[in-house]
Order: structure tokens, then C-alpha cells, then sequence
């Protein structure tokens, strides 16, 4: 005769959880046949993660209580605009200004206006000359009418496709009137929260259990589901790109991956395959011309090794305290600019990441950084829940100062 107390409950409505009944299916169990009792070692090999280096140097801001977090950047542009038309000789001329940089047109006339004293090099006679604006705006707002006001060399200073006039300054007279100023548009950048979570669900017979090296198997698989968490929490601080919640999809945030896929630039490589110093003193070059500091290097363990490749005056070293040798810890690159390494494993080898961290945050839901709950009974079992709801704020990812590769072998 059953009885229906007797049977196992399967509470559909939840995960499988860990059972200690000897006949029932592998998949409810995750130790091995007659472990209980035996004279087997007393340690476990168990995984042990100091394998979040990133969240670890970047680290978490303040806890929010919004639906997304919000923060403003302005733009003030290189310090140079760049033409797609025009003749530069003595006589004024109209220089037709293109977008820059991620700037659009408009964004990047705002950075001269009259009086604004320009640089410019010729490629076409290689030689140069400085100009003075005297209007900007005219022709449909896309054009600067600028005069020579000193030729260097003497010659005609053409313009070609392409060529830049660089802003020496907004220049005024002693005695001058005020001009209009130049705001630039404020752009907000947000990021959506993501909740990560793990659970933890065992019998009570099992929470009784004896286990050589464990003690307690409820505190050992809580244990374990922390470090699991902690490194999926790694992981989407750098590879997640944003996903909208919807009621049958789980939302996605943006990490380091989702905010530098959608810009362009040199900064971001798209072409590079191996990768080369040449590629990573143009990234470097340009995300610090950007005002990208304190640059350091994230990639998969196998294109940090290609640094020892390249010239070894270059490289850095940290003495290992209490062993011998040490391993690289950063790069000088060309430009005299350092660039920290940071070896990440078992990442997309394809994926790299030059990146100023100071300019990185991680942030928390209000209360929710990391909670672990007791759920309550619906049978001889014990549930509990370890949450984590977080999103990141990546200050400067639209301005070019934080690089990356997308394509490397």
C-alpha cells in the first residue's frame, strides 16, 4: 500500500534539491555512491576564486533605489575640427567642419567662435598658417568663415579632405564685448540593474549527513553558490551587454563589452587578429589623447603572455613575495605611457580591453548588493536563496577613453 506521505514531494514549482536517499537518480545527488563513510582524504579539491580581478580594482559606488542609474557627461571636444571642403589662402575662405570623435557636426563647431585663433598644416603643401575665425554658422551651421592671419612658411596652405585646424584659443581684445557662448549639450548615459542568483535546496536528512572534510553539507553548497556568484558577478561586469526586462525575459545590463560595442573610433579595433605593439600603442595613444589615465589591460591569459614577446626593456616586473622570480605586472608602451596587464582566465580570447578603472563603479540595488534567505518550508527540506541585483557605471565610455578588441585570435 502507498501513501502518499511517504513519496517524495516534487514541488514543481521549484528546482531539484539535493537528496541523501541511496536509490534515487544521479541527478538529485552530487556526491558519489557510498561517500558518506569512507577512509578517503580529508581535503577537498574544491575550486578556490581569486579569480575577480576586475571587481576587486574597480569596486562598488554607491547603492541606488532607482529602476536604472543615471549619470551626465559634456563633451568639450578634442581641441581640434576637422574639414571636409575648403581652399585656405590669404583671402577668407569658408572651412565646411564634419563630426568628430563621436561629436556630432553641431557639437563640434560649439568648440571656436569669432576670434578663435586656428592652426592648420597643410597636407597637401606641407606648409602651415593660422588662421583667425571671423564668423561661424554661416552655410546651414556646418562651415567656419576664418581668415590668414599668419603664414609661417610664406606659401598657400590648401586644404585637403580630412585636414584639422587646431584651436590655439578664443582670442578677445582688450576693451571686447561678450559673445555668445558655446554650452555643450549635456548627453545622460544609464545602465539597467541585473540580479544574479543562486539557490541552495537540501533535504533535512541530508543536512544530517556526515561528510568526511564537508561537516556541514547546507553551509558547504552555501559556500560554494557565494564563490559561483561572486564569479558570474565578474563576468557581467565585463562581457554583458544590455538586455530590456520583459515579463518572460530577464533583463541584462550593460558591462564593459555592452558600452564599448556601440562606440567607434581608433580606439576601438575592430581588424586587428594578432595582436601587435603597434596595435596596442594606437589604442593607448589615442584613448589617453581622449583623457583616459591609469590605463590597464584586461584580456584572456594568452594575449597578456604576447607581451613577453615584444621588448623586453618594456616590461615590468613584481618580485613574488615569499617565492621566487616575479610576473609581469605592467607594460611601458611607447608613448612612455604605463599600461597595467591583468590576466583573466577561461574568457573569449577574442575579447580585450583597455581600460581606466578609476573611471569605473559598480552599483547596487538598494539592500540587494548580496542577500541570502531562508525560504519558508513546503516540506522536509530547506531552501535558500542568494541574490545579487547590481549595475555598473562606466564614466567616459562615449568619450574615447576606454579602448578595446573585438576580433583577435
Amino acid at each position: 500500500m502507498a501513501l502518499d506521505y511517504y513519496g517524495m514531494s516534487t514541488a514543481t514549482d521549484r528546482g531539484e534539491y539535493q537528496i541523501a536517499v541511496s536509490g534515487a537518480s544521479a541527478e538529485g545527488r552530487n556526491f558519489a555512491s557510498n561517500s558518506e563513510r569512507r577512509d578517503v582524504s580529508e581535503m577537498l579539491d574544491i575550486l578556490a576564486l581569486a579569480e575577480t580581478p576586475f571587481i576587486n580594482k574597480i569596486g562598488w559606488g554607491s547603492e541606488s533605489g532607482a529602476l536604472k542609474i543615471e549619470w551626465i557627461t559634456e563633451h568639450l571636444g578634442p581641441g581640434y575640427i576637422v574639414t571636409t571642403l575648403g581652399v585656405a589662402t590669404g583671402a577668407a575662405t569658408s572651412i565646411l567642419v564634419t563630426s568628430i570623435d563621436g561629436m556630432t557636426t553641431a557639437e563640434a563647431i560649439k568648440q571656436v567662435m569669432t576670434g578663435a585663433v586656428l592652426y592648420h598644416f597643410s597636407s597637401t603643401d606641407a606648409d602651415d598658417c593660422m588662421y583667425v575665425v571671423c564668423s561661424v554658422g554661416s552655410g546651414g551651421g556646418g562651415s567656419v568663415t576664418c581668415s590668414a592671419i599668419i603664414s609661417i612658411f610664406g606659401g598657400t596652405t590648401s586644404t585637403a579632405l580630412g585636414d584639422k585646424f587646431y584651436i590655439i584659443g578664443n582670442f578677445a581684445n582688450e576693451g571686447s564685448k561678450p559673445r555668445t557662448p558655446n554650452p555643450r549639450t549635456r548627453v545622460i548615459c544609464s545602465n539597467e540593474f541585473t540580479i544574479l542568483r543562486q539557490d541552495v535546496a537540501i533535504t533535512g536528512s541530508m543536512q544530517k549527513t556526515d561528510m568526511y572534510a564537508i561537516g556541514s553539507e547546507e553551509r558547504h553548497q552555501i559556500l560554494m553558490r557565494l564563490k559561483e556568484l561572486q564569479r558570474e558577478r565578474e563576468r557581467t561586469a565585463l562581457f554583458s551587454h544590455k538586455l530590456a526586462k520583459t515579463s518572460t525575459v530577464a533583463g541584462m545590463m550593460d558591462g564593459v563589452f555592452g558600452f564599448l560595442f556601440t562606440q567607434s573610433g581608433t580606439h576601438i579595433d575592430n581588424t586587428t587578429r594578432n595582436l601587435t605593439e603597434t596595435a596596442i600603442n594606437g589604442v593607448v595613444n589615442k584613448i589617453w589623447e581622449n583623457g583616459g589615465r591609469n590605463l590597464s589591460f584586461w584580456g584572456h591569459i594568452s594575449q597578456c603572455a604576447l607581451f613577453t614577446r615584444w621588448d623586453k626593456n618594456r616590461i615590468r616586473m613584481r618580485v613574488g613575495e615569499g617565492k621566487g622570480g616575479g610576473h609581469i605586472n605592467s607594460y611601458l608602451t611607447e608613448a612612455g605611457i604605463t599600461l597595467d596587464i591583468n590576466p583573466l582566465a577561461n574568457t573569449p580570447p577574442n575579447l580585450a580591453f583597455v581600460l581606466d578603472t578609476s573611471k569605473i563603479k559598480l552599483r547596487a540595488k538598494k539592500g540587494r548588493k548580496a542577500i541570502m534567505e531562508k525560504l519558508g518550508k513546503m516540506g522536509d527540506f530547506t531552501d535558500w536563496q542568494i541574490i545579487s541585483e547590481f549595475s555598473m557605471e562606466m564614466h567616459g565610455y562615449n568619450l574615447g577613453q576606454h579602448g578595446a578588441f573585438f576580433r583577435l585570435a
